[in-house]
């Protein structure tokens, strides 16, 4: 995978599909930093309190309460300093309407979360081991679902 640490941010309201999204992560051989929350508005109060901390990718979740996946894409599309963080939305949604509207909102992928631990494992090591500029230079909307 990757020798340097990754920063990565998980934005979810729920907490077994965080202890499962860990779980799954740490079986990987991976290097990482995770700042976990449970609604956009966390996350976001968390990035304006420390603006130095600019994420690697964000595992976001799109149905949460307070702030919702789509609206916390939309502060980070809008952000300078965020607008360039490769988000993927994580959502137990397979709604053709909810992943056009992530796609068009700007998310760089869109994962229906896996039920099967090892599903989730091969999904993680996709993600983690992709080659983000190859992939974001030859983006193709067939691309943008990921699957496990």
């Amino acid at each position: 995978m990757t020798d340097s640490k990754l920063n990565l941010w998980l934005v979810d309201d729920d907490e077994d599909d965080r202890a499962f999204f860990i779980e799954g992560l740490e079986s990987l051989n991976v290097n990482f930093e995770l700042e976990e929350f449970i609604n956009g508005k966390e996350a976001v109060s968390f990035f304006e309190e420390n603006v130095s901390v600019i994420p690697d990718m964000i595992f976001l979740d799109l149905n949460m309460p307070i702030m919702n996946g789509i609206e916390c894409l939309d502060y980070i599309r809008t952000h300078e300093r965020l607008k360039n963080v490769i988000i993927a939305m994580y959502s137990t949604s397979s709604s053709g309407q909810d992943i056009q509207c992530c796609y068009e909102k700007g998310a760089n992928l869109y994962i229906i979360k896996p039920n099967r631990f090892q599903d989730l494992k091969n999904c993680m090591k996709k993600i983690l081991s992709m080659n983000w500029p190859d992939f974001l230079c030859n983006f193709k909307k067939e691309d943008f679902i990921l699957k496990a």
